[in-house]
């Protein structure tokens, strides 16, 4: 995967797992 699309990948999925965490 190129860099910037891997950082947003990655970006994007520890907000899910902090958004999970925050709201459950």
């Amino acid at each position: 995967m190129p860099g910037k699309v891997q950082d947003f990948f990655l970006c994007s999925l520890h907000l899910r797992i902090v958004s999970a965490v925050w709201c459950g």
